[in-house]
């Protein structure tokens, strides 16, 4: 039996060409219930644009029903698949991971010899600079299930708007051991996936390492000029400009009433730094580039509330960060705005690959940042 795009929920932001639906940016991707004994997928890829260590890796989350009735289906976090942390240390079974590393890549979901009732949820976990995902086809051998309808307004929704540290870089490496790959990107350890875990809220990730608001990560001990050939304000506004590109077809710029945000978070400014260097004049058109940002995302989302972060990885532009809002608030006094500074990483927490934030680290800055944004979602 294979199922239509339509009967499935989708995560993320997604887009269709030729009869594909793609869905790149991390953590995005789908989910469905059914009763049976095998779902089977078809997913396409880029394998041969990319290096071995950048294949597309997607994540498949299986928790097992007792009943059909028991599936929700009306909240991300509706029987996903928790378990004691003692049994594992994020609070969840690993997913299957699966790398995509065929143009077409037939991936069997799930198998059973007896029928059994289950909910799969099919997620991106490396980012959408590498590898991308699209989904073909899915067929199941049994029935699909349906979810409950409710009020949309029931959940929380964070837009998470960020760079290498939203995306989950390197979480998994060990620094000065480990570069980066695809394979160890877990954007399900990172701190907005933990953030809305805390605050049980809907989400949405749009993110991509090495970006900035006014140049990308350059390395400040050669290179003299800024990279702004793909800046986070160029390319947040579309649904998926890269992977449209990539497959031949016009951006298109995101329906934000796909998902309206009451809550977006903004963390960007750790690879800024490597090209402000201190230098006044870069550092106020940081700030400018920033304030100007945050005036796009409130435009686009007039009722949401909107929260600003930075330090994990440098907290040289922290101040600025604090300098953006104030400034942005002059002028629209009546928006929320906050700024956390988050704690700057430590080796005895672990450092991840490339200098990037561990699992502790990570859950730090959660626990921190769902703290601010508690009151948020309560009112």
């Amino acid at each position: 039996m294979k199922l239509e795009f339509d009967e499935l929920k989708w995560y993320g932001r997604n887009f269709d060409n030729n009869d594909v639906r793609y869905f790149n940016y991390s953590l995005s991707g789908f989910e469905f219930c059914f009763t049976g004994t095998r779902a089977v997928a078809t997913i396409l890829s880029d394998p041969s644009n990319q290096k071995d260590t950048e294949h597309g890796i997607i994540g498949v989350y299986i928790t097992e029903l007792t009943s059909p009735e028991k599936y929700k289906g009306d909240s991300f976090w509706d029987n996903f698949p928790f378990v004691k942390e003692s049994k594992a240390p994020e609070g969840f079974k690993e997913p299957i991971r699966v790398s995509l590393d065929q143009t077409q890549n037939e991936i069997t979901l799930f198998q059973s010899e007896i029928e059994k009732t289950v909910v799969i949820k099919v997620l991106k976990l490396s980012e959408c600079a590498f590898g991308y995902a699209g989904l073909q086809r899915l067929e199941i051998e049994g029935t699909v299930r349906k979810g409950r309808i409710i009020d949309s307004k029931a959940h929380p929704k964070i837009e998470f708007i960020g760079d290498s540290i939203t995306c989950g870089y390197g979480v998994e490496g060990i620094w000065e051991k480990d570069t980066f790959c695809t394979s160890q990107e877990r954007p399900d350890k990172a701190y907005a996936f933990l953030t809305a875990r805390s605050l049980k809220a809907e989400f949405q990730l749009c993110s991509w390492s090495g970006i900035g608001i006014t140049s990308n990560y350059v390395d400040p001990a050669t290179v003299n000029l800024p990279d702004t050939h793909w800046l986070m304000p160029a390319c947040w506004p579309y649904t998926d400009k890269s992977g449209e590109l990539r497959v031949h077809a016009e951006p298109h710029v995101w329906d934000q009433s796909r998902f309206s945000p009451d809550i977006v978070v903004i963390n960007l400014g750790t690879n800024d730094i490597s090209w402000v260097r201190g230098i006044e004049e870069r550092r106020l058109a940081y700030v400018a580039g920033l304030r100007q940002f945050i005036e796009a995302v409130h435009r686009r989302s007039p009722d949401a509330k909107i929260c600003c972060c930075l330090g994990i990885m440098g907290q040289e532009l922290c101040a600025s960060v604090e300098e953006a809002c104030k400034l942005f608030s002059r002028d629209f006094p009546s928006v929320p705005v906050k700024t956390v500074r988050f704690d700057l990483q430590k080796e005895s927490d672990g450092i991840g690959a490339d200098w990037h934030p561990s699992p502790v680290t990570h859950k730090k800055a959660a626990k921190k940042l769902s703290k601010e944004l508690k009151d948020w979602v309560n009112e």
